[in-house]
Formats: structure tokens, sequence, C-alpha cells
């Protein structure tokens, strides 16, 4: 069992943030050089500065770029939504209700752009996160769902983390530069005064190293700022507010079941006893009336009988009485012991906020997702993670995007194209041969010698002057350039499948999918890494649907047509009198109890499904958090896919479901779809009438 932690103080929060920093703080470095690379930024100052005396401008032939926007733009083509997806087949309205609300939520919150941002900076540098937030600026009770993306640089987790998740971690600090005091005292506003008094409240990162580059403890830490954070801050009286997340353990009580093996958490200790002081006194008074009922009842028998009943053994009495049905039936038979009390230190997220230059934390209170979501509230997107057993300053490679890896490709394909260029213009104009005193103008022939168009006059009596040849460009720089971007093509392992772009363009769309998977083998682990990352924001968003949503905006997302599909509305028999074609007795909907109408669907059933979706415990037992197609591409493959089985088992997939599948437009698809169901009506209308021949089945039509 944990021992209880001791109290958590700003100067032990400091100590962990320098440590988290420090461990992080070559990475954060090489992330910022390779934005840099990305964004076209390849040449080392000196070699720049070198150049300019020369009078050169140096040439950036960026190759790296044009990859990073194939596979954003191939992220973007492909993108996929939330799917809740049944654990059972009990399970099935449940997981429709939570996919809705996962559409509705995902558009508020515009969950795919925030994500395909996080994607473009993690293939870059290798990292970049997203946080929720819920927003209840214009509703008081729902929150509005909301996500921003964090860089690298502002999330530090526990240094010698191993779990993508950061589960293994004891803590993740972020990091919010610059922020108003304004803005901090709405956040906090019963530190109010404290903030207002509060000076040289930034991080000041250069403090947190020697000059050796090697980590310190100081005890008496600056808190003015001259270090590298200097670049984000604006507003002079801004501050720097550090969230500290972590796990605090806890004292907790539950209650378990031996019948059921269930464990319930319960609200505290005290409570839990009671209830299972309740749940045995109940047993007992339940027993104590059952015996004074039954006494009585022996009683006034007995006393019935008179003085003959002292003659008949009780147990003939008990029995005469059980057989006429005067005995009260026994208690159901219950295990006093059934319940018992149980107490365990458990993790819980808590949230420990605090400003450089206050000895006091602004709060240190659990964090607003828990219990409901019991890891941390940040959505980590690593481009290529690795867990290899590094330590120290090395640790920075376990995580990677596509540039670090090629950046030295790309200086010397730089530096080879540079060194072409030079070559070429050093000897464009290679001069002339001639003899001595042959020109006339010879200061023109040096200035205008190689302007196309010029009239050089030479001394008559004189040999022609000959123009020098340049010599020819040099094939090693060439090779090398060429070279050097066939590797950062190799390396990068992006080729022209990703684009499906082959002669032609006929090419049906599973075709085309086929042929992005083949391309996608080198690549494939950060679009691996992008639907682990989206998993845990779907998991994370199921969770806190209920703090989004309540049973009456969920009735509005879900809309009429999904609640009368879902929960009809109970039939009782018409009182009017049968159906006068049939003979058969009509049934019609269960009127309102409050409005005396008929019921439009099954409200109280409803209402129970939707609270049970919306307590957060959904994703426990009986939903699993999926994706689902949302592109373009892939679903003309789904939809070829399901015409060619529908086509090799002709009967066995309704004709809805092809619609479905089709890509015609979403109101076409709702019109074909009522015209079958108007045609199969009528067609049993007929049948029942006997007017005529029935019509083909329309399902039978479309198979044909």
């Amino acid at each position: 069992m944990a021992k209880k932690e001791k109290k958590l103080t700003v100067e032990k929060s400091m100590s962990d943030f320098r440590m988290a920093y420090s461990a992080k703080r070559k990475l954060i470095e090489r992330q910022k050089e390779d934005f840099l690379f990305a964004l076209g930024e390849q040449w080392d100052p000196k070699d720049v500065a070198t150049l300019k005396q020369a009078g050169i401008k140096p040439i950036t032939d960026n190759r790296i770029a044009p990859n990073i926007f194939l596979m954003t733009g191939l992220e973007r083509q492909n993108r996929t939504d939330f799917k809740a997806f049944p654990v059972g087949e009990e399970d099935g309205v449940k997981a429709e209700v939570a996919s809705a609300l996962f559409k509705d939520a995902i558009k508020t919150s515009e969950f795919q752009f925030k994500s395909s941002d996080q994607f473009k900076d993690g293939i870059t540098c290798g990292e970049s996160h997203l946080e929720l937030y819920l927003d209840y600026t214009e509703n008081m009770i729902n929150g509005k769902p909301c996500w921003r993306k964090l860089d690298g640089n502002v999330v530090f987790p526990e240094p010698g983390h191993s779990e993508y998740d950061f589960k293994d971690c004891r803590y993740v600090y972020k990091v919010v530069l610059d922020i108003s005091k304004e803005d901090l005292i709405n956040l906090f506003p019963d530190k109010k005064s404290a903030i207002e008094k509060a000076s040289g409240g930034r991080l000041n990162f250069d403090s947190f190293m020697d000059a050796d580059g090697t980590h310190t403890q100081k005890k008496g830490y600056s808190t003015t700022d001259d270090g590298s954070g200097a670049d984000y801050y604006k507003d002079d009286d801004g501050l720097d507010l550090i969230e500290r997340y972590y796990k605090k353990w806890v004292e907790t009580a539950f209650i378990g079941d031996k019948k059921t093996g269930q464990i319930q958490e319960a609200e505290s200790s005290e409570k839990a006893k009671a209830f299972i002081d309740n749940y045995r006194a109940q047993i007992d008074q339940d027993q104590i009336a059952y015996q004074q009922t039954t006494q009585q009842v022996i009683d006034a028998h007995l006393g019935q009988m008179g003085p003959e009943a002292a003659m008949i053994p009780m147990d003939q009495h008990l029995q005469q009485l059980n057989d006429a049905g005067a005995l009260p039936p026994p208690p159901p038979e219950q295990d006093p012991e059934r319940f018992i009390l149980i107490t365990r230190m458990v993790p819980e997220i808590w949230c420990f906020s605090h400003v450089p230059g206050i000895d006091e934390p602004l709060e240190d209170a659990r964090a607003w997702f828990y219990p409901k979501w019991k890891l941390y509230p940040f959505v980590p997107y690593y481009a290529r993670f690795s867990t290899a057993p590094l330590t120290g300053e090395d640790r920075h490679l376990l995580v990677q995007g596509i540039v670090h890896g090629v950046k030295g490709a790309q200086e010397k394909h730089n530096k080879a194209e540079m060194l072409m260029l030079r070559h070429m213009n050093s000897t464009a104009n290679s001069g002339w041969l001639s003899e001595e005193d042959s020109w006339v103008d010879e200061a023109k022939v040096e200035k205008f010698g190689a302007v196309p168009g010029i009239n050089l006059v030479y001394k008559a009596g004189k040999q022609v002057p000959q123009r020098i040849f340049p010599s020819p460009l040099s094939s090693g720089h060439a090779e090398i350039s060429a070279g050097s971007a066939e590797a950062i093509k190799a390396q990068l392992g992006i080729n022209s499948d990703l684009l499906a772009a082959q002669q032609g363009g006929a090419d049906s769309g599973r075709a085309i999918a086929l042929r992005q998977r083949q391309g996608l083998l080198m690549v494939q682990e950060m679009f691996d890494n992008l639907s682990r990352s989206r998993a845990i924001a779907g998991r994370f968003l199921l969770s806190q649907l209920g703090r989004i949503y309540d049973t009456e905006t969920a009735k509005k997302v879900l809309g009429d047509g999904f609640m009368k599909r879902n929960f009809p509305a109970p039939m009782i028999i018409d009182e009017s009198g049968p159906d006068p074609v049939t003979g058969q007795p009509r049934q019609v909907p269960m009127p309102d109890p409050e409005t005396g109408q008929p019921m439009e669907y099954d409200a109280p059933m409803a209402e129970v499904l939707l609270a049970e979706v919306l307590s957060g415990d959904l994703g426990k037992y009986d939903v699993v958090v999926g994706e689902s197609v949302s592109s373009e591409t892939q679903r003309m493959a789904n939809a070829s896919e399901v015409k060619d089985i529908a086509q090799a088992y002709p009967g066995l997939i309704p004709v809805d479901i092809l619609i479905e599948e089709s890509q015609l437009p979403q109101s076409t698809k709702t019109r074909i779809v009522q015209s079958i169901k108007q045609a199969q009506a009528a067609r049993e209308q007929m049948a029942l009438n006997g007017a005529a021949k029935p019509m083909p089945d329309a399902a039978d039509k479309g198979m044909q």
C-alpha cells in the first residue's frame, strides 16, 4: 500500500519542474531547429556570414517541406471520426447515441482541424499535444468542448517516462507563458490580492542550467527573466502560470459485494460504513417484524380455538395456518456479511497551480475531469516514439519527426547546389584571349566584355581576340546534389504511391486506397500513432459527455427521427374498435400522462438510456471507442467492396445498406429509401385487399 504523501509546496513543485525541464531541454532545442529547417532556415549562421562577405546569397532547395505537405494532405484526405462500437448486442443503441454525440462534439470543438494541426507539428519535430477543456461562457451548466494545441516546449512529463499516454508519470507540467494578471485573477479570484502584488512572476529558464549545461538545484531561484523564454513575452505585466497535474494518493473507501463480485467506490468511509450498517439493521428489522407478525397470527388463532388449542402441538397449528395462507411470507434470505468495507490508497489526479514570485499555490484541487477520466488531460502525439534504454541527454533521440534524420542530407544538397551555381557564375565570364595592346578601349572590354550585343573594337593589324570558353560544370557537385536529394527521399520513405499518382487517372477508389496503403509502409508508424492519439482523445471525450450534454440537449442532437426509431412508443388497444378492413384490434400509442396526447416515443426508456450514456462510465463495459471512415476515397473503396459482396451473394444485403454506402448526396439517399418504403407499403396494402397481383419487391429490383 502506498504511503501517504507529504503536502506539496511551491518549492517542491519548482524543484520537480526544473528537473523535468532540464531533462527535456535538448529535445526542445532540437525541435526548434527542426521547425526552422522545415520552414527553410537551413544554413548555419556562420556559413551565411562567410557567403555574405563573398557577395554570395545562399541557396536553399527545400526538399523537406514538400514531403510534410504530402503527409499532411494525405492525413486531411483520410480523416476519421470518433465512433463508439458496441461490446455486446444489447449495447447497440448506446453506441449509436454515443457516436451521434461524438459527431456533434467534433463539429462544435473543431477537433478535426486541431488534430490536423497536431499531426503537422508532430511529424515535423516529433511531438505535439492536445488539451481538452470546457468553456462555460455561453452555458453555465453544459460546457462547450474545446481543444487547445500545445507545443512540446510547454508540456513537461516526469523524466524517464516510457508510456505513450503518460500513465506511468507521477506528474506532468504545463506552462502558460505571459498570462496577464487580469486573466489570472479571473481564473483564481480568491487569490486576487496575491496576484496583484506579484512581481517578477516569470520563468528564467537559463537559471535552471549551469554554464556547462548541467542541472543545478538552486534555493535562491531568480524570478527575473533574461533567458530563452524572452521571445514569448509581450505583456510587461504578464506572469507565467505553472500547472502541475499529479497523482495524489488518497485513502478511498469501497463497498465490496461478495454476492455479485462488484466493487463500488463510496463517497467516504463514513457513508460506506453507514450503508453496510443500515443493510444489516434492515435484515434484523425484517426478521423481527416477521416474527412479531407471525406471533400475532398464532395468538389470534389460539384465542379462537379456546382451551382445546392447548391439546394440539404447536407444529400442527403452524401447519394449519400455513395451509390456510394465514401466515405472513418470510423475508427473503439475506446474508448479513454480503457487503464489506474496503479501504485503499488510490491515486487521484490533482492540479497544483502556482506562479513564480508567489510563495503559496493559487490552487491545489482535484482535477475537473476526475474521476470520470483517470489519466492526464493531455492527448500526446509522437510521430516516432521509442522506449529504448537511453539515458541522459541521449533521450531526446527517442522522439523524432521526419526532419531530424534528413537534416544532414538536406545541408549537403544545399551546399552542392550552392557550389555548382558559384562555379557556373565564376566561369561564365571567362574573358578574352588576345595579344598585348590589342583593344582600342581595354577598359570597355573589361567592364562590358560579357554583355550581350556589345560591340568591341580591336586595333588594326592585331590578331582577332578569341573568347575563352568556360569550363564545364562540375559533375561531382551535380552527383552530390542529386545523391543528396535521393537520400532525402529514401530516408523519408515517401514516394509517389502516397499520391496514388500513376499513369492514366481512371482508377477506382479501391485501387487508389490500395496503392496508398502500399506507399504507407515506411511511414505507417506515424499514422498508427495518430490513430492511437485519437483513440485517447475519444475515450477522454466519452468520459466527459455528461458535462457537455444533459438529456434534453442530447435529444436535440439525436433528433426526433432517431428517438422514434430506437424508442418506439408503447402501444395499447384502441378502444374505439377494431380495424374496419382486417377486423383485428387496432393498436395506438399510449397517451402521454402529462399532456394526454399520444406518445411520439418512449420518453422514460430514452431518459434511462441517455442518463447511462452521459454517466461517463460507458467506456468501461458497454462500448469501445474507435474510428469511422469520413474521407471520400475510403468511402468509395468501402462502397465498392459492399457492391462486390452484393453481386456475389444476391439478396444478402438489403438495398437500403447499398444506398447508404453509395456516394450519392444524403438528400438523394433519403428520397430513394422513402420511395422504397412507400412501394413496399403499397404492395402490402394491395396484398391485403386482394385488389391486384402483388408488385415486385423493391429490394429485389435493386438487386437485379
